[in-house]
């Protein structure tokens, strides 16, 4: 089976085997006194066309990064696509059935190469965007994983090493809930009470083994009532 460099150079390959094949069809079709300016910008233009075209480079170009993530940009170009090359070529013929002059021609084809620069690069803006916003909703929606993964986790070994502990228990559990209904938030307050209550939770879980004896001193209490104060804060600041 093939590398993706392989594939890659075999694809450049057969792109510059068709350059190839027009340049020689070219030469071999066109009298040396029909070459000039507009035929060899209209070889020029059917070149950029083939290549844009060439389905490897487009299947190459599909495979590079999230596909998801492209598809704001995909619609956007495949139209691109579609219309810059039926201009140009159209533009070719104009040219050759009207005689049009170089320079009408010319100024015709930088303009709809101008077009295209344009758009490609708003197209890219906007996957660019869409992955910037699928990052930052993920670090969001980790943070609150991340705060209810340790209230689960906090709550196992509760059961297990302090199960007659039911008062800490019904707590843990007024936590989980309200963690439930937390909205994802990109504010920095919000970020900063998730990971003070994870931070206080872990170290809740850390004293297990020493609340497990009614007669050890504890500081669950003051523990759970930060952690609910925290809970309630966090509540309060809504999705962003």
């Amino acid at each position: 089976m093939k590398t993706k460099s392989e594939l890659s150079r075999l694809f450049i390959l057969l792109h510059l085997a068709g350059i190839a094949v027009l340049v020689f069809a070219f030469f071999l079709l066109v009298p040396a006194e029909g070459r000039t300016h507009s035929a060899w910008l209209d070889l020029i233009v059917v070149c950029i066309v083939l290549s844009i075209n060439f389905p490897p480079f487009a299947i190459v170009r599909l495979s590079l990064g999230d596909f998801n993530l492209k598809i704001p940009a995909l619609g956007l170009l495949e139209i691109c696509d579609a219309v810059y090359s039926s201009l140009a070529v159209g533009l070719v013929i104009c040219g050759l059935v009207y005689f049009l002059p170089f320079r009408v021609q010319l100024v015709g084809q930088m303009g709809l190469l101008f077009a295209v620069a344009t758009t490609v690069s708003i197209a890219y803006w906007s996957a660019a965007h869409a992955a910037e916003v699928a990052e930052e909703e993920h670090l969001t929606r980790s943070g609150l994983e991340e705060l209810k993964a340790a209230l689960s986790h906090c709550e196992s070994e509760l059961c297990t090493k302090a199960p007659n502990r039911n008062r800490e228990r019904q707590l843990l559990l007024k936590l989980k809930e309200d963690a439930r209904f937390l909205s994802p938030s990109r504010d920095p307050s919000a970020i900063s009470y998730e990971q003070q209550i994870v931070a206080l939770v872990d170290d809740i879980r850390r004293r297990l083994d020493d609340i497990a004896f009614p007669t050890t001193p504890s500081l669950l209490d003051e523990q759970f009532e930060q952690c609910a104060v925290l809970m309630a804060l966090r509540k309060q600041i809504l999705e962003r």
